[in-house]
């Protein structure tokens, strides 16, 4: 466990990080067969160790907390997977949650850990120059990002290494707060235009009222939202198909406290190799299906 515990989550973060666990561990007992070298890296790390809010919340001491209640992060859940990755990579902005992470370093020594502090664009970025000249280098990329922090040419170029599987916890509750049910949007909805790389979203998250049965046919330039959480998934899946040319698995999992659906988990394989492609794809289907 890490030093520094963060409040947020609940069963439906368990569920996350035991879908990304899971293939992590398939990932890594097929790669390993081979002479890749293997990478693992956490978007946006945190640091490593997580309780709900409603346990946090209950505490007279936030930083204390019972040890059934905490949560192993990604990081944690990543580096404790057999075989291991060849490396680990974790991005994290915050400083106090970086000074937690290597701390990581002790509880892992046999792991090689890598931090990387900063903006995950920008890192992401740099690490795929890093392995896209690299015959044999693969990476698995997890993408739990706060907010619609995550621009869609730092997706674009994942997908163009054809060396990436992504697991990405697409914020599709936030997205459909930034319209309003008139069919306003809002002025976040400037972040949506990043995190999907242009405005091309708008045309589909509202419609024109139906006047269908107003019997003066009078012109009506009202607008309604059609696009919830339901339908930004539907959207945003097809939309990561246009980019990862090994898939984008058909199964998503939508992920919230109670049974609010705030988050869609969803897996893209950059690999166009059939090969490579098909096995990421069912594995992922078939931990989707049964989370």
């Amino acid at each position: 466990m890490s030093d520094r515990v963060q409040s947020f989550g609940g069963k439906h973060t368990r569920r996350k990080l035991d879908v990304v666990a899971k293939y992590l561990a398939a990932y890594a007992t097929v790669m390993k067969k081979q002479e890749f070298r293997l990478f693992y890296v956490d978007g946006f790390a945190g640091s490593g160790a997580s309780t709900s809010k409603s346990v946090s919340e209950n505490s007279q001491d936030p930083t204390l907390f019972p040890t059934a209640d905490v949560l192993d992060g990604s990081p944690i859940r990543a580096l404790s997977i057999e075989p291991p990755f060849d490396r680990y990579i974790f991005i994290e902005k915050s400083d106090e949650n970086v000074r937690s992470l290597s701390g990581l370093r002790e509880k892992f020594p046999e792991r090689m850990i890598e931090l990387a502090p900063g903006d995950a664009n920008d890192r992401l970025h740099e690490f795929c120059d890093r392995i896209v000249g690299e015959r044999f280098d693969r990476a698995v990329v997890f993408l739990d990002p706060f907010g619609l922090s995550v621009r869609w040419q730092t997706v674009q170029r994942m997908a163009a290494t054809e060396k990436i599987d992504l697991w990405y916890l697409v914020p599709v509750d936030g997205m459909s707060r930034q319209i309003k049910d008139d069919g306003t949007f809002l002025p976040g909805a400037s972040k949506i235009d990043e995190l999907w790389g242009s405005p091309s979203w708008r045309t589909k998250a509202v419609r024109p009222v139906d006047t269908s049965g107003d019997l003066f046919g009078d012109v009506d330039e009202r607008l309604e939202k059609i696009a919830r959480a339901n339908q930004f998934s539907e959207m945003f899946r097809d939309h990561l198909r246009d980019v990862f040319a090994g898939g984008v698995a058909s199964t998503y999992l939508p992920l919230g406290r109670g049974r609010r659906h705030d988050f869609s988990l969803m897996f893209a394989c950059a690999n166009p190799r059939p090969a490579a492609s098909d096995a990421a794809m069912r594995i992922a289907n078939h931990i989707l299906r049964t989370a």
